[in-house]
């Protein structure tokens, strides 16, 4: 079984970012309904101070357009005729969407030339620094590079985990277990993966596929509808991979904990726990346990490597002072015999 599936690179068009955020951010439209197709290529956004003022050769255009009460103040001292003049030059760019914060009064002729361009203007009453914050935030990642994978992704106690293996290995009846446990379900079988920092993955719920899961023997199931909304999450970030795979007997497993063991996901570590399953072995469980400790470990707490430090102090503190000194003695003959 192949890890990476696809590679996705959905558009965003202005229509679904309205849909999906009109009502969190009070959005309003003003006019250009009729340019809600235009797509959004990008996470950043400007300003178009300088552009008004006439300066337009670092004008970022393909951008969503922010206008805040630096640049409503602007337009509001200019003269009707050169007011109208700036609008129409600045906005003869391809430019997918203005926004206006603050539920500012906007001027008739920003209005009336969106309305000719077909260039959707929104209002929001949200002021321009947090809303410019939460919208970035948001368009980056929404455009993040993403990939489709095998698995099932669960929030256990707040640490999103990646179950992995091969097919009928029982990830999904696993992951069935720990939702009745308590803990969340964010997608199975089908889980899309977006890259949103130099090291963060965030998994979410495929589109069209929701909360279902296929369990042999019964079909398809909607945990939401089973156990509820306390049982699904949307995303999380992936803090932790488990591989489930048989348990084979001639394998060396990790038995005390001390080696790193990180995997590249998309050319991010991510901590991985392999989990060998046989009969009598509750996986749903272990899978808890494993969240826990990497949870410690994140906080800076290696419980094997401490317990491997006492012992070894122990030892030291054991070793008397005849013993330490018959070591030195073959350490230096030793070095005698190697320079001899």
């Amino acid at each position: 079984m192949s890890l990476l599936e696809n590679e996705l690179s959905r558009p965003l068009s202005v229509a679904e970012f309205y849909q999906t955020k009109a009502r969190e951010w009070d959005l309003e439209i003003v006019t250009g309904e009729d340019g809600f197709d235009s797509v959004i290529n990008t996470s950043e956004l400007n300003r178009p101070g300088l552009a008004l003022a006439g300066y337009y050769e670092v004008f970022s255009a393909e951008r969503i357009q922010v206008i805040g009460l630096t640049e409503s103040s602007f337009l509001k001292s200019l003269s009707l005729d050169k007011r109208e003049q700036v609008i129409r030059k600045t906005l003869a760019f391809q430019i997918p969407c203005v926004i206006v914060t603050s539920a500012m009064d906007i001027c008739d002729e920003l209005i009336e030339v969106c309305r000719e361009r077909h260039i959707p203007l929104l209002r929001t009453s949200h002021i321009t620094s947090p809303f410019q914050s939460g919208l970035g935030h948001y368009l980056e990642r929404r455009l993040a590079t993403s990939w489709t994978i095998h698995g099932v992704m669960m929030d256990i106690f707040g640490m999103g985990v990646l179950i992995q293996g091969r097919s009928g290995v029982g990830k999904s009846e696993c992951g069935l277990e720990l939702i009745e446990r308590g803990h969340r379900l964010i997608a199975d079988d089908v889980v899309v993966v977006r890259r949103v920092g130099k090291n963060e993955l965030i998994a979410e719920t495929p589109p069209n596929i929701g909360y279902h899961m296929e369990i042999r023997g019964i079909g398809i199931i909607d945990i939401e509808l089973l156990f509820g909304v306390r049982a699904i999450r949307e995303e999380a970030k992936i803090s932790l991979k488990v591989t489930m795979e048989p348990w084979d007997p001639t394998k060396e497993y990790e038995r005390l904990g001390l080696n790193d063991r990180n995997v590249v996901l998309f050319d991010c570590q991510i901590p991985e726990y392999v989990l060998p399953v046989e009969p009598g072995r509750n996986i749903a469980k272990l899978i808890e346990v494993a969240a826990l400790n990497q949870r410690l470990e994140d906080q800076g707490v290696n419980v094997a490597r401490e317990f491997n430090q006492r012992i070894m102090d122990t030892i030291q503190k054991k070793r008397t002072p005849t013993t330490r000194a018959f070591t030195a003695l073959e350490r230096l003959r030793s070095s005698v015999e190697k320079k001899g």
